[in-house]
This record gives C-alpha cells, structure tokens and sequence, in this order.
C-alpha cells in the first residue's frame, strides 16, 4: 500500500478519500472465509439480516470476533492514524454483501447513529434507538467530524455491482435537512468510489452518500468500520473502544 502523503488533507477537503491495496489477495481470501464461517455457525443471530441470502451483518464484531483485530493491521493503522491521530479506537464493524439475489439500493444519506455501551443522558446526544440490542444514539455533529469510516472491500466494486457513490464537500455542511440534502443532490456532480479488491474507501460520516442496486451477477462485500479520535464524553462509551496498532 501506498499511503498518500495529503491524505489527511484529501479527506478533511472531500470526506473521503481511494486507497488502493490496503489487504493483500490472501487477507481478503481469509476475511472472505472467516465470515462466510460465522455466519454458517449463526445464522438466526439477530444482527445477521437475510434477505434471499445474507445481505448485511449490524454488528460484524460481534457475530466475527477476528475482524475487530483488523484495527492492528498496519496498513489499517497508518490510514486511520493519518486522519484521526495516534490514539484511534475502533467503535463498531458492520458488514455489506450486494448480490443480484439480496439486491438494494441506498437513497441519499448521512451516518448519524453511533453504537454505544449503555444509554446515558448527555446533552446534545438524541433520538435514541436499538438495534440489534445495542443502544444507538446520533451525538452532536463535532463527535461526527472526528470519526472516519474505513469500507474494505473484498470484491472489485464498480458501479454496475453497486459501487458507493458521494458528493465531495457534503460533509462540511454538518447535519443536512431533507432540502439541503435534495438541494445538494441537485447541485452537485457525485462521483462514484471504484475500487479493487482489497482497497479502502476513507469517509467521513456526514458525507452524503447512496448506492444503486447492482446490475451484475459479481458480489459486492464490504467490511464497514467506524473509527473515532478518542472516547466519549462520560459516562458514554463507545460500543467497541479498541485502539490502533501504535504508531
């Protein structure tokens, strides 16, 4: 992998960033295998969604125990550190697989749920919800500015298999209201995150992002990680608080 020296700057600029070749064919190959394996084990698990086929894992960590030791891979780490700092944990994974038999599409949207331990009462942390049994709540923006999600894919994504789609910038506007958000859709020129198997797509959760349903008969798995500059504000605590491989 090669990282990018403006990095920090591409994704604070766009709110995301293309990283080529962060795992090798045989980590993919093994992650493949590794949740095809928990998901045979436990298919009634609650946070494992079936829809003509597994299409969606809420809580990867969880149901795959050995993905959360994905935060200590290096080329992970560097990317993570590059744009959060040092001192990054790893809050929540889930997981993402497109096919033509489990086919969707994702309408224009930002990530405003964070997954937590326990529900607390903390200004500025509301509505509150459950999914899959974990307490999810939407912080103030400022905590959303300082995550970044990491979207490993294990399959060449284009867009006829459902490739993610963005609008560069959309993130500066913070929490967008349905007009803002129809507004920016209209003004602006997305551009679709192509990528190879084994590359990273780098956002930030306020990002307006969607996706088409896939027009192909390849798979499109992604791992979805959640990655944060720090804790929470007490006594909230992130689902997961699991650091990064030291620099």
């Amino acid at each position: 992998m090669q990282l990018p020296p403006d990095l920090a700057d591409v994704v604070r600029r766009d709110g995301c960033a293309i990283v080529e070749a962060v795992l090798t064919d045989d980590e993919v190959n093994s992650l493949r295998a590794l949740i095809e394996e928990a998901i045979a084990a436990q298919p009634e698990k609650e946070s494992v969604r079936d829809r003509g086929g597994v299409y969606a894992i809420r809580n990867l960590t969880d149901v795959v125990p050995g993905v959360r030791q994905l935060r200590l891979h290096a080329n992970l780490s560097r990317l993570v550190a590059a744009v959060l700092g040092p001192g990054a944990l790893l809050g929540r994974g889930l997981f993402f697989d497109k096919t033509a038999e489990s086919n969707w599409g994702i309408f224009w949207h930002q990530d405003l749920s964070i997954a937590v331990r326990r529900r607390e009462q903390v200004d500025g942390f509301r509505p509150w919800s459950v999914k899959a049994g974990i307490p999810h709540v939407q912080p103030p923006p400022e905590i959303l500015d300082r995550m970044l999600t990491v979207r490993l894919h294990l399959d060449d994504c284009s867009e006829a298999n459902g490739a993610l789609r963005v609008i560069p910038g959309s993130h500066r506007s913070a929490r967008l209201s349905l007009p803002e958000t129809e507004r920016l859709q209209q003004n602006s020129k997305p551009i679709t995150c192509e990528i190879g198997r084994g590359g990273a797509v780098l956002m930030k959760p306020l990002l307006l992002h969607s996706s088409h349903k896939t027009v192909s008969d390849t798979r499109r798995r992604v791992v979805h990680l959640e990655f944060a500059a720090g804790p929470l504000p007490e006594p909230l605590e992130w689902y997961h608080a699991d650091p990064i491989a030291p620099s």
